[in-house]
C-alpha cells in the first residue's frame, strides 16, 4: 500500500492524515492516468492543481483515490468560500487567513472547521481543477480536453471517474448515533451535531421536521379534545378553524425566526453566494463566458425555454390528467361500492373502505412516476447551473403532488359537499400514504442493501474488522443519498392536510406526530447506515419550500372558511334564522377577507430575524464602514506612510500594523453592506 503525498506546508507534514474523500477510477484505468491524475491534485494552485493530499489506495494499479487537505489549505479555501466564523469579540464574520489569530479556535482545524465543511471544500476544490495545456486525458487518447474544462466533470462524463464520495469517520457516527436515534427516550436532536458532522442542508431538514412536529402538539391536544368530546356544533367548526388559521400562521414565522438564529450560528446566514459553475450535465457547443472569460460550454436559453414549454409543460399536463382521472375513477367505484354494501347487509363495514384504499395507493404509484419523469425532463432542458436545475424540478413536482394529492378532497368538499367521504378518504390517505412511506424510505433501501453485500460475498459482522481500503469500498457500495427532496415533499402534504381539512377530521395533527416521530428516526437511520455520507453545501433556510409552505397556509383560510359553510351544524342554523345562500356567501367571504388581514397582520408582527442576531449584523456591517474608510484614508497617504495605532476595535483584538493586513478581515466583510 502506498502512501500520502506530502503537503506544501512543512508545519502540516508531521501532523497524522485522515482520509476525507475517496475517488472510484474505473476498474480498467491506467497507471499513466492514475498516476496524472494524482499530480494534478497535488500539484500547487499556480500550476493548475489543487494544494490536496492523495493517498493511491491499495497500490499504484487499483482503482480507488483517497484525498485529504492540511490545515492551511482549508483554511485559505474558507476564506475564498467565504464562510463565516466566530470571531474573538463574539460577532460571526467572513473569514479571513491574515486576520486567523482572532477568530475563535482557528488554531485547531477539527474544532474552527466541521467534518462536512472540510469534506465540501475538498468537493469545490477538486472541482476547480481546470486543464491547463493538456489536449486530452493521459491514457485516452480520444478523451479530448479544451483549456479551462473542468478536469473531474469531464472524467465523469467519460466514465473515468466513476464516483467520489465523502468518507465516514467511524468514532464520531457512533457518537452522534448514540444520542440521536440509538436511544429509546423521546428527547430533542442534536442539531448542532448534525450540522457538524452532515452540513447544513440536513440539520436543517431535520430542525425543521422536529419544529414542525412539536408544533402539531397543541393542535393534536385540541383535536383530541373535541373527538372526545364528541363536539358537534357551529362554535366547535368556527373555534378550530380560526385556530387553525392562526396556528399555521404563527409556526411559519417562528420557524423562520428559529431558521435565522440557526443559520447564523451556523455562520450561514450572511455567506456570498459564489459564482457557480456549470453542472456536471450540462451540454452545449463550446463558447466564452463573458463574465468570468472561460472556455465553456453554451447552451442558447431560446432553446431551454422551446423544451420547458412544449414537452416538459405538456407532459405536466398529460400527468395531471392521469391524476384528474384516478379521481374520477375513485368516485365511480365508491358510488359502486355503496350500492354493493346497500344490497348485501353482511357484507363487512371495512368494504366501505376499499376505494379509499385504491385510490391512496394509485396516488402513490402516480407520485413516483411522475417524479421519474420530471428528473428526465428537467435534466433533458439542460439547466446550466443545479439551482435552476432544482428549481425546476421542484415546481413541476410540486404541481403535480398538489393536484394529485388533494384534488379528490377539493372535490369532495365543495362539489359533493359530502363530509362524511370528505373525513374517511382523508383518514385513509393518512394512514395509508404514511405506511407506504415509511416501508419505501427505509424497508427498500435496508433490503437493497443486503442483497447487495450477500452478491458482493460481504457480511456485515466482518466489515469491523476489515482493513481500511475495504471499509472504505464498502461505502462506495452503498447507494448514494437521493437528497432530501422527498421527505420535504411529505412535510408538505402533512401540512397541507391539517391545515386546509384538520377541521373536519381533527385526528389528523395527532397521526401525523406518531408518524414523524418513527420518521425522525428512520430517516437518521437511512442517512447514518443505509446511503453514502452526501456532499451537503451550506444553507440558510429551507428555501423555496418556505415559500410552499406559506402558500398553503393562505389557501388555508379560504379552504378552512368554506368547509364551515357547508357543515351541516352551518346549514341547519341558516334554515332555523332564515339565512338564504346568497346571504351565507357574503358572510363566508367577509370571514375569509377579515381572517386573512388577521393573517396578514400577524405575520408582519412577528419579526423574521431577532432582535439579537439583527444587531449584532448591524454591528458588523457598521464595523465593515469604519474599516473601509479607514482603509481609504490610509492609501490616501501613499506610500512609505508612518504606521499608526488603530482605535476603535473592540474586545482587545490584536490586528496588523500594515494596512493591508489589519483590514483585509474587514473589507472581506464588504459584502454585508
Amino acid at each position: 500500500m502506498g502512501s500520502w503525498t506530502r503537503p506544501l506546508c512543512k508545519c502540516c507534514a508531521s501532523l497524522p492524515v485522515q482520509p476525507q474523500v475517496a475517488l472510484e477510477l474505473s476498474e480498467d484505468i491506467s497507471v499513466e492516468t492514475k498516476r496524472w491524475l494524482m499530480s494534478r491534485i497535488q500539484a500547487e494552485k499556480i500550476a493548475g492543481g489543487a494544494e490536496l493530499m492523495v493517498h493511491p489506495g491499495e497500490d499504484d494499479e487499483g482503482n480507488m483515490l483517497l484525498v485529504s487537505a492540511s490545515r492551511h489549505v482549508l483554511l485559505r479555501a474558507a476564506e475564498v468560500l467565504g464562510l463565516y466564523k466566530l470571531y474573538k469579540d463574539g460577532s460571526m464574520i467572513s473569514f479571513c487567513y491574515r486576520d486567523r489569530r482572532n477568530f475563535e479556535n482557528s488554531d485547531n482545524i477539527d474544532e474552527f472547521l466541521t467534518l462536512a465543511e472540510c469534506q465540501f471544500i475538498i468537493l469545490r476544490t477538486l472541482g476547480n481543477i481546470k486543464a491547463v495545456d493538456e489536449k486530452y486525458v493521459p491514457g485516452y487518447p480520444t478523451t479530448s480536453l479544451y483549456p479551462g474544462e473542468a478536469i473531474f466533470n469531464r472524467l465523469q462524463k467519460s466514465k473515468i471517474l466513476l464516483g467520489f464520495y465523502p468518507l465516514h469517520q467511524e468514532e464520531m457516527l457512533s457518537e452522534l448515533e448514540k444520542c440521536w436515534y440509538s436511544h429509546r427516550k423521546l428527547t430533542l436532536q442534536p442539531i448542532d451535531s448534525i450540522y457538524r458532522y452532515y452540513g447544513g442542508s440536513v440539520a436543517m431538514y431535520f430542525s425543521f421536521l422536529e419544529f414542525f412536529t412539536c408544533s402539531l402538539a397543541p393542535m393534536a391536544i385540541f383535536g383530541t379534545i373535541v373527538v372526545a368530546l364528541s363536539m358537534d356544533t357551529v362554535d366547535k367548526c368556527i373555534l378550530f378553524s380560526v385556530f387553525n388559521i392562526i396556528w399555521s400562521t404563527v409556526i411559519m414565522e417562528l420557524w423562520k425566526r428559529h431558521s435565522f438564529v440557526l443559520s447564523y450560528t451556523w455562520g450561514t446566514l450572511q455567506m456570498n453566494s459564489q459564482f457557480e459553475e456549470p453542472r456536471m450535465g450540462y451540454e452545449g457547443p463550446m463558447g466564452t463566458n463573458p463574465i468570468t472569460l472561460r472556455h465553456q460550454p453554451y447552451y442558447p436559453a431560446w432553446k431551454r425555454k422551446v423544451k420547458i414549454w412544449l414537452v416538459s409543460v405538456p407532459f405536466l399536463c398529460l400527468f395531471l390528467a392521469f391524476a384528474l382521472y384516478g379521481t374520477f375513477l375513485f368516485f365511480r367505484l365508491e358510488a359502486w361500492v355503496k350500492g354493493f354494501y346497500s344490497e348485501h347487509e353482511n357484507c363487512w363495514n371495512c368494504v366501505l373502505y376499499l376505494p379509499s384504499i385504491l385510490h391512496a395507493l394509485y396516488i402513490t404509484g402516480l407520485n413516483i412516476l411522475h417524479k421519474m419523469v420530471a428528473e428526465v425532463l428537467t435534466e433533458w432542458e439542460n439547466h446550466r447551473l443545479e439551482s435552476s436545475f432544482q428549481n425546476h424540478l421542484t415546481l413541476k413536482v410540486l404541481v403535480f403532488r398538489f393536484v394529485n394529492c388533494f384534488s379528490a378532497l377539493f372535490y369532495i368538499s365543495f362539489y359533493l359537499q359530502d363530509l362524511e367521504l370528505l373525513r374517511k378518504n382523508l383518514a385513509s390517505l393518512l394512514i395509508l400514504t404514511q405506511i407506504i412511506n415509511q416501508f419505501a424510505e427505509t424497508l427498500v433501501p435496508y433490503f437493497s442493501k443486503m442483497l447487495h453485500r450477500k452478491r458482493a460475498g460481504l457480511k456485515s459482522c466482518t466489515m469491523e474488522n476489515a482493513p481500511e481500503i475495504d471499509q472504505i469500498k464498502s461505502q462506495g457500495q452503498k447507494a448514494p443519498f437521493p437528497g432530501m427532496f422527498d421527505e420535504y415533499m411529505e412535510l408538505f402534504v402533512q401540512f397541507g392536510y391539517v391545515s386546509l381539512f384538520s377541521c373536519i377530521y381533527p385526528l389528523s395533527a395527532l397521526l401525523i406526530i406518531l408518524n414523524n416521530i418513527t420518521e425522525i428516526r428512520t430517516d437518521a437511520l437511512k442517512l447514518c447506515r443505509l446511503f453514502q455520507k452526501p456532499f451537503i453545501s451550506p444553507a440558510a433556510n429551507i428555501g423555496v419550500w418556505q415559500t410552499a409552505f406559506e402558500t398553503i397556509g393562505y389557501l388555508s383560510v379560504i379552504t378552512n372558511c368554506l368547509l364551515i359553510s357547508i357543515s351541516p351544524q352551518v346549514q341547519e342554523y341558516c334554515a332555523e334564522s332564515d339565512i338564504t345562500s346568497n346571504s351565507l356567501l357574503i358572510w363566508t367571504i367577509g370571514v375569509e377577507h377579515a381572517l386573512l388581514v388577521i393573517k396578514i397582520t400577524l405575520a408582519f408582527a412577528i419579526p423574521d430575524i431577532p432582535a439579537w442576531v439583527k444587531l449584532r449584523i448591524d454591528r458588523v456591517e457598521y464595523q465593515s464602514l469604519h474599516a473601509l474608510k479607514h482603509k481609504l484614508f490610509e492609501e490616501d497617504k501613499g506610500p512609505g506612510r508612518e504606521t499608526v495605532e488603530k482605535e476603535g476595535w473592540p474586545g482587545g483584538i490584536v490586528r496588523s500594523d500594515s494596512a493591508d493586513s489589519s483590514l483585509h478581515a474587514s473589507n472581506r466583510q464588504l459584502n454585508l453592506l
